[in-house]
């Protein structure tokens, strides 16, 4: 017997509903008049669950526009995905007119979530500019809710260092798979405590790594099933070394 869905979370500390985050401001003129012309079909409450857990919460959201049994689905399922999207060519005031758009709507549904006791999955694909500050915060919401999958991707802009991976996600200890693209781990945050028991798949793909930031890294993953690298590099003590693609899944 399929159980029923739990109802989706009414935040009363969040002023706006739904489907009034600014993200999706400037199109709801349009969904109002189109909305006579689209038809949803019904499903299933678990049909629906799973619909929006394979979604990036900007579509999860949006869909809920078009049908009242869709509306604020989105506020209980246990996923959140935010993607930047890929930047616009030659057009800088574009391009940042969208990621303000984009941290403004990611601010908003944390703060719309931050009544959530667990999350399954937490996704972050953003261009990294140099600050850290707001992404630390947004992973330890995820971390605090006992997060098991998590998925970083923060390709810089050419002028940026790499992104730092911190201490926090480094003592995840509810994570079981952890996906990280694009940043770095050095020595001096690896050289504190880490702690990441449950981690059984791990994927590396263009990260970099001190000289001990790997050994130290794998050393506390006693659990650790699947290992792959992808186009990672490891420091040397005279230069660097670049695996370009390496899996492992026996230990």
């Amino acid at each position: 017997m399929a159980t029923k869905r739990k109802t989706p979370i009414e935040n009363t500390n969040t002023s706006k509903k739904l489907q009034t985050l600014e993200y999706y401001e400037s199109r709801e003129d349009d969904h109002d008049r189109d909305r006579d012309d689209i038809t949803i079909p019904s499903f299933p409450d678990l049909v629906i669950d799973q619909i929006l857990q394979h979604l990036p919460t900007t579509l999860a959201v949006s869909v809920s526009i078009f049908s009242k049994q869709w509306k604020g689905v989105w506020s209980s399922v246990p996923v959140l995905d935010f993607d930047e999207g890929e930047p616009y060519d030659n057009d800088e005031k574009l391009e940042n007119l969208r990621r303000k758009k984009f941290i403004k709507f990611l601010r908003g549904c944390l703060k719309f979530r931050e009544e959530d006791k667990s999350l399954d999955k937490f996704r972050l694909r953003m261009r990294y500019r140099g600050k850290s500050r707001n992404i630390e915060k947004w992973l330890s919401f995820a971390i605090e809710r006992s997060v098991k999958v998590l998925e970083i991707s923060l390709p810089r802009k050419p002028k940026f260092k790499y992104y730092c991976l911190s201490k926090t996600i480094l003592n995840a200890k509810s994570v079981t798979t952890l996906n990280l693209e694009s940043l770095r781990i050095t020595d001096d945050s690896t050289s504190h405590p880490i702690s990441l028991p449950s981690v059984k798949t791990l994927s590396l793909k263009t990260v970099h790594f001190g000289r001990r930031a790997f050994s130290n890294l794998i050393s506390r993953c006693p659990s650790i099933e699947c290992l792959t690298l992808t186009s990672c590099t490891f420091a040397i003590l005279n230069g660097t070394v670049k695996v370009s693609f390496c899996s492992l899944e026996s230990f």
